[in-house]
């Protein structure tokens, strides 16, 4: 096979025992290492062309003198799995497909290095970047100002958990924090994965007895959301 020598990571999640799957999340027929082998380097190309053209629009606005007054957000609608739990795409709570770059350069207000733990969710976009700009956004946004946390200071009362649902198909809703995420759906019973202990998200710790106790936060809060917005998936 001309594609066995390429070198591409191959995902440990790309072969698995059944029951570490989820039923949202079936695997898909024929997705092999030759075949992942065979779809990442055009995957790798497009990669490096976003990151050229990046350089391109800082450059321009380097050359035009506005570059550190220019507030500069490099994210995505949605990640995109290439090989992991024998899936491709988007479309699930695992990282591969939910999670998603969020890069802000601004130097007026944003250090250098600065790295937010937290989890925030696409909501937040909004208000966050607007009051880096000194701007309030009218009406009432279902997002959080996480300008602060941007800025590299201590929020003592910031609660470390963000909600991602799916859209159609198989539904889904999903509570997260930076170590844990509660995933409840119609087709199956809930999951709960450790993302500090199994990054590859092989594992349910729903129900042990190690991790009830976070199992019961992030279901106060989904609830909690749930009544406060209103949304359908808490029914």
């Amino acid at each position: 096979d001309m594609y066995a020598n390429v070198t591409v990571p191959i995902p440990k999640s790309l072969k698995k025992d059944p029951s570490q799957t989820p039923k949202w999340a079936k695997p898909a027929n024929k997705l092999s290492p030759n075949r992942i082998r065979k779809i990442m380097p055009p995957y790798y190309g497009m990669v490096k062309c976003i990151d050229d053209n990046v350089g391109r629009v800082l450059k321009a606005l380097e050359q035009h003198g506005i570059l550190d007054n220019t507030v500069v957000v490099f994210t995505s609608d949605h990640g995109d799995l290439c090989g992991e739990h024998c899936r491709l795409n988007k479309g699930l709570p695992y990282e591969g497909s939910a999670k998603i770059p969020f890069l802000v350069r601004y130097p007026a207000k944003v250090p250098a290095g600065t790295v937010v733990d937290e989890a925030l969710s696409c909501v937040d976009f909004l208000p966050s970047v607007l009051a880096l700009m000194g701007i309030k956004t009218a009406g009432k946004e279902q997002g959080r100002d996480a300008s602060a946390l941007l800025r590299g200071e201590e929020v003592r009362d910031w609660e470390d958990v963000t909600f991602i649902r799916s859209t159609s198909g198989s539904p889904w809703f999903c509570a997260v924090s930076d170590d844990h995420k509660l995933v409840y759906s119609q087709s199956d019973s809930p999951w709960l994965f450790d993302l500090a202990q199994d990054p590859d998200e092989l594992t349910n710790y729903y129900g042990q007895d190690s991790h009830r106790e976070v199992a019961r936060k992030l279901a106060r809060a989904l609830r909690a959301y749930c009544d406060t917005y209103g949304d359908p998936f808490g029914s």
